[in-house]
This record gives structure tokens, C-alpha cells and sequence, in this order.
């Protein structure tokens, strides 16, 4: 009897403490689910804390560019105070005037250019009305506020307009560069890429027709040419393609994998050369009247 009672209690222990771990786990798998739940918000809450930010950031940026577009700049030009806006200042792009926090600034901070300052206020009066207009210079053209001052005005022009590479190129004079100088080994690399302007025995410009089987060779295996045309218009740029002639006289059996942009810069023409898609490919050069 006493054996029966003792076993019988210690069944009722086993299911208590059965029933104890069931309560705790449920207990512990609500407590997960609590956290699961509250994790869940809070990585929602966090995620449109981000996305807020993210709209608040590209409206900032969108306000900052406004008020970066409108910010009033002083000039002292010629001893002369003269103010615009960023926008009109830098509305010529890839110039060295878009370029004015490079210029040096004089005592009070102010950017000082070393320039006649009625010039540069016609320039200036030209500038603001194409800003204002929103022409896109297409076919804008400075013009000077009489011919008396021509000379002067054209002088001051390109020492504020012309496009960077036409004041920051290599200078190539290597003869071999010259339409049909003869084979060679030389090739088109990231050292002879970049701007570039040709010069003395390397003649002008690169050439953009087709070479003459005996004038096929410029140095290289193989002569390259362009596919395009010159800009004919002041600080102007074209785009063309690189091409080369394969030995058995395909005008076009290889390309440069980057387009080639030819600037304009008044007296001569730059251009960005390419890398050759292998060795020994090479641009062919040759002497060019500019067009006027």
C-alpha cells in the first residue's frame, strides 16, 4: 500500500513539473514572440526613419542646389566690385570661369580678376541674358561692345571661356605621328591618352579620311583615323569614333573602345585620344587648316 501512495505521488510530481516546463516554455515563447513582434516595429520604425531621412536628404540637396544656383559672388575686377549669381557665373560649362574657385582672391576674399572691368561687365550683361533666357549657347557668340575694343574683348574671352583643354593638353610634335612616316612599333596607350594637341612635324590634327594604301603606316602596325568631324564652331566639340585600318585594308576592322572628342580652341584643334584596343594600332596625324 505505502509502495502504491509513493508511486502515485511521484507521478503527481512528474505531471506538476511537466506542466511547470510546459507553463515556462509557453511563458519563453511568448516573451519571443514579444520580442520578435517588437523587433519587427522597431526595424519598421527604423526603416522609415531611413527612408524620412532619405527624402529630407534629396530635398536638402534639391534647396542646397536652388540656393547654391542663386548665391551672390563678388568680383573684384579691375579694382571694380562688381556682383552676379553662381548660376550666371558658371552657366558656361568646362570653362576656366566655372572653374572660379581657383582664381586667386584679393584682401577682402573677394575672386579678383585682373581685367578691364566695362569689358567684362558687357560680357557679363551677354552671360545673364542667356542664363536668364535659358539658351543652351548652341549658336551664342560673345560680341564686343564695339569694334574699337575687338582685340581686347576677343583677348579677355578666351582667358575666361575657352574649355580647360584648351589651356591643360600634351603637346605631341613626334614625326612619326605624320601620315604615311612609315611602319614602326609605337602604339596608342594610357600614356598617349588624353588631350592632346599635335604640333611642327606632327602637323595639325588627326586625320579623318580613309589612308591611301602607300600612306597607310604612321609608326605603327596599323593606322587609325577618324570617323567624324572637325567642330567648325569657336569651343565647340564633336564626337567621333577611332578607327583602323586592318592590313588588308578594311577602313574600319578595329575601334577604340572610348569615343573621341575634338575641341575647337580657335587657332588649333585638341583632341582626347583614346586607348587603342591593342598594339601596335596608332592615330594617324596630319597638317589642317583650321576652319573660320
Amino acid at each position: 500500500m505505502d509502495d502504491v501512495l509513493l508511486e502515485s505521488y511521484q507521478w503527481e510530481q512528474i505531471d506538476e513539473t511537466t506542466k511547470w516546463e510546459q507553463e515556462q516554455i509557453k511563458d519563453i515563447e511568448a516573451l519571443a514572440e514579444k520580442d520578435l513582434h517588437m523587433t519587427t516595429e522597431e526595424e519598421m520604425e527604423e526603416t522609415q526613419k531611413v527612408d524620412t531621412a532619405k527624402q529630407i536628404t534629396e530635398e536638402e540637396k534639391k534647396e542646397r542646389n536652388i540656393t547654391e544656383y542663386n548665391k551672390i559672388i563678388y568680383l573684384n575686377v579691375g579694382g571694380e566690385l562688381i556682383s552676379t549669381t553662381y548660376g550666371t557665373l558658371t552657366y558656361v560649362p568646362n570653362t576656366k570661369l566655372s572653374f572660379f574657385n581657383s582664381w586667386p582672391r584679393d584682401n577682402r576674399g573677394h575672386i579678383f580678376l585682373d581685367l578691364p572691368p566695362d569689358l567684362f561687365k558687357y560680357f557679363l550683361h551677354q552671360l545673364r541674358r542667356w542664363s536668364i533666357r535659358g539658351d543652351r549657347l548652341a549658336n551664342a557668340v560673345f560680341e564686343p561692345p564695339s569694334w574699337k575694343v575687338k582685340d581686347e574683348f576677343n583677348e579677355m574671352i578666351i582667358a575666361l571661356v575657352a574649355p580647360v583643354q584648351c589651356t591643360k593638353y600634351r603637346r605631341v610634335d613626334d614625326f612619326t605621328r605624320r601620315e604615311g612616316s612609315g611602319a614602326g612599333r609605337s602604339c596608342d596607350t594610357n600614356e598617349t591618352a588624353g588631350w592632346t594637341r599635335f604640333v611642327d612635324q606632327a602637323g595639325t590634327t588627326i586625320i579623318n579620311h580613309i589612308p591611301e594604301s602607300g600612306l597607310r603606316l604612321c609608326g605603327g602596325g596599323s593606322p587609325g583615323w577618324l570617323f567624324g568631324v572637325y567642330p567648325s564652331i569657336l569651343y565647340s566639340t564633336t564626337i567621333g569614333t577611332m578607327c583602323y585600318v586592318s592590313p588588308a585594308g578594311t577602313p574600319c576592322a578595329r575601334i577604340a573602345a572610348q569615343a573621341v572628342r575634338v575641341t575647337h580652341c580657335g587657332a588649333y584643334f585638341v583632341f582626347d585620344m583614346p586607348v587603342a584596343p591593342e598594339c601596335p594600332l596608332r592615330a594617324c596625324s596630319i597638317d589642317q587648316p583650321m576652319p573660320f
